[in-house]
């Protein structure tokens, strides 16, 4: 094993559902994300620590700590015993349903790895993540960690054995991202679903996520953002978290966007809209921040790309992909 003195990785934000593609379905998103150094420590001991320039900060106790989880998971598959020095750089405040918890612990999975200078097969790698997400979730689910890996848009069948296929986000797509100053724990928002639904329910929640993911497929963002829109499972049975959410949907709806969904569990809310029309995307983030602020609450808001790239290797000749192990430009 040729370990090194210490790797860093930047791992991106990521989005999740898109409407009907609850726990099946997952996207990077360009320009927001988490860094992690580790360094070999001198102790058998794992530390955790989170640098000053955060903007959130989580249990530094290793055996809580995404990170950590993620980085001693690739490690013991590595055949590594020693102690792991990790430091946190926060990007992504938690409780946003935009893929924080999934970003730490893919960063620091892709560092370790990186640091002890050998490297995992995808379904190995993959089951490290999910033991870091499980340990801040309670739920090792793959929807935000695989697109924080691997980049571009996902959709997933299995964690176990690893069954999913990867396709490229098209330049032409942009997501408006709101954010309400609210929290939504994913804890909470999973007791909220139903422990069983109706055969015909199923079967009609499965035709909608086909017609997503063929829209997708198609670069075909009018019926991207009509599918987006079509839950009628996860999100009626969570709407009470989200009081706020049929103001937000129609705003951005009636500035222009495509189609309009909650990300993950939420609170973040995001709006599709395609072709690089800068006064539309203007116009759909102040519609929907308008609607936050008229249900008294607070609200940031963003544009994104998909980040087709996922997990980068920081090195000091720059960033690596970790998926394609290329340099970025």
């Amino acid at each position: 094993m040729n370990v090194n003195d210490e790797a860093s990785a930047w791992a991106p934000a990521s989005i999740s559902n898109l409407g009907p593609g609850f726990d099946a379905f997952g996207a990077a998103l360009a320009g927001l994300g988490d860094t992690v150094s580790v360094k070999c420590s001198s102790t058998v001991q794992d530390t955790v620590c989170f640098s000053p320039d955060s903007l959130w900060r989580g249990p530094t106790d290793p055996g809580r700590n995404t990170a950590s989880v993620a980085a001693r998971a690739v490690a013991q598959r590595l055949g590594y015993d020693g102690g792991l020095d990790i430091e946190i750089t926060k990007g992504l405040p938690a409780g946003t349903g935009m893929g924080s918890s999934a970003a730490s612990c893919v960063a620091a999975a892709v560092a370790t790895e990186a640091l002890l200078g050998a490297r995992l097969e995808t379904e190995h790698m993959l089951a490290a993540v999910i033991e870091g997400e499980a340990a801040t979730s309670g739920h090792g689910h793959a929807d935000n960690v695989l697109p924080a890996l691997l980049g571009g848009l996902i959709m997933m069948r299995s964690v176990s054995p690893s069954d999913y296929i990867r396709f490229e986000g098209w330049e032409s797509l942009f997501f408006v991202v709101v954010l309400p100053e609210m929290e939504v724990l994913t804890r909470e928002a999973r007791t909220a679903l139903p422990e069983s639904i109706p055969l015909a329910k199923a079967v009609d929640h499965a035709a909608r996520l086909g017609l997503l993911l063929n829209a997708l497929h198609h670069q075909d963002a009018p019926s991207l953002g009509k599918w987006m829109m079509s839950d009628d499972i996860v999100v009626p049975a969570r709407k009470h978290l989200w009081p706020h959410l049929d103001d937000v949907v129609a705003g951005a709806m009636q500035a222009g966007a495509e189609g309009c969904a909650i990300s993950g569990s939420g609170p973040a809310v995001l709006a599709c809209c395609s072709g690089n029309g800068a006064d539309r995307l203007r116009s759909v983030s102040s519609a929907m921040q308008a609607a936050c602020n008229e249900n008294g609450l607070e609200a940031t808001a963003a544009v994104h790309q998909i980040d087709n790239i996922g997990a980068r290797i920081l090195t000091t000749d720059g960033p690596v992909g970790y998926r394609t192990r290329q340099p970025i430009s």
